[in-house]
């Protein structure tokens, strides 16, 4: 892998971003816009749908540099116009998303198209762990920070710093491959001369020996569209109940020195699955290692309204980060290998279908679910999402 740290850096500020918004954000966003919130976090969520397109015809216009460069300087501007201006906070956080999310999807699609043609695909988490550290340390040193002074303008501050931050490492890893030859399209240009698909993720001796995706289940369209529903499905319950579980521990009590602490204590799991994964993504077929993912999930999901405490909810947390950190690099892995070529459409349809109904839940619950029914029914349903998901990979890992 060349440009280990800047890489490393770029995932590593990002998430330090979704740290803190996951642990206050939406709390924040409620007490100081109650009105706009529910729009907002909508809004939040689809800029996914303009941004994943935008970026894929500015990569095509500008090359991969330039565009990671004008996406960080969005989200950096966004964010340092929210820390002087709070009220605008409605505004800015889903133009952050927009360019967050825009400029995440070109590092990790450009990250894993590099590795993949190379046969290292299970290596994806060497860099991506960084990001399981940044979300660790913004939520845990937030909420240290935060029980001093009161979330407010301090919220609003360290989201303008961590923004610029993560613009300055856009722009160390923009100046890093800017000469670098793209493997994607050196391996297309020897594809066209000699006449042979391009290699995978998983090369054909590591399938063979039981690893990477099954025949049955990239071969046929139809088990690819499945395969991709499965995938969208646990990202939809995974989208849902991050949302909203630091607004739901703050509801139960607990003040953000605990909340930051929940949020970014068991990331350490996921932190360690992404570092350590990869022997396991090369070792065992990725239908195997997802259908054990969603049933951890489930059982995470359907268990945290029944516990208020941290004893218990710090490991069913570590429980499902432990699973994320294995499922999300086996997903991407499944998806180039079942696509190849159409990766980037075939992400951008799993991702697009999560974040349509995610903008559709978090309006509603913001507006009147949790009113009605409390966080539990949100957790319900990502419980169930999960246990929808273990069911499609359970037909297609089993002997």
């Amino acid at each position: 892998m060349t440009h280990y740290r800047q890489w490393s850096a770029a995932f590593g500020s990002y998430f330090t971003i979704l740290g803190l918004w996951t642990a206050f954000g939406p709390g924040t966003l409620m007490a100081t816009s109650p009105r706009a919130a529910p729009l907002a976090l909508a809004a939040m969520t689809l800029a996914y749908f303009v941004a994943t397109p935008c970026v894929r015809m500015l990569w095509q216009r500008l090359g991969f540099a330039r565009t990671l460069a004008l996406m960080g300087a969005g989200v950096g501007l966004s964010l340092a116009c929210a820390a002087l201006a709070p009220q605008w906070l409605a505004v800015c956080a889903p133009l952050a998303f927009f360019f967050g999310s825009g400029s995440y999807t070109l590092c990790e699609t450009r990250l894993l198209e590099d590795l993949a043609h190379s046969g290292q695909g299970h290596r994806f988490g060497r860099a991506r762990k960084w990001g399981s550290f940044g979300f660790l340390a913004a939520a845990s040193l937030g909420g240290a920070v935060f029980s001093l002074g009161g979330v407010g303008p301090s919220f609003g501050l360290a989201l303008g710093l961590c923004g610029l931050v993560y613009f300055g490492c856009c722009l160390a890893l923009a100046r890093a491959v800017a000469q670098a030859p793209n493997p994607v399209q050196i391996a297309s240009a020897a594809t066209a001369a000699a006449a042979a698909p391009a290699p995978l993720a998983i090369d054909s001796a590591t399938k063979a020996n039981g690893s990477g995706p099954t025949v049955s289940a990239t071969d046929s369209p139809r088990q690819r569209w499945w395969g991709t529903c499965a995938i969208s499905g646990l990202r939809l319950g995974e989208t849902i109940s991050t949302t909203w579980f630091g607004a739901y521990w703050l509801s139960t009590g607990h003040g953000p020195l605990q909340t930051g602490l929940l949020c970014a204590l068991p990331v350490a799991a996921e932190f360690w699955a992404l570092w350590r994964g990869a022997a396991l993504l090369a070792r065992f077929s990725t239908e195997r290692l997802m259908l054990l993912c969603c049933v951890l999930s489930a059982l995470r999901w359907w268990a945290t309204p029944l516990c208020e405490s941290l004893w218990c909810a710090v490991p069913l947390q570590a429980m499902h980060a432990f699973s994320f950190g294995l499922f999300y690099p086996a997903s991407l892995i499944w998806l180039q290998a079942a696509f190849a070529d159409n990766f980037f459409q075939a992400r951008y349809l799993s991702e697009s279908l999560t974040r349509a109904l995610s903008a559709a839940v978090s309006f509603a619950a913001a507006s009147w679910v949790i009113l009605q029914w409390g966080h539990g029914a949100l957790f319900a349903l990502s419980g169930a999402l999960a246990a929808a998901a273990a069911l499609w990979w359970w037909r297609v890992a089993r002997p």
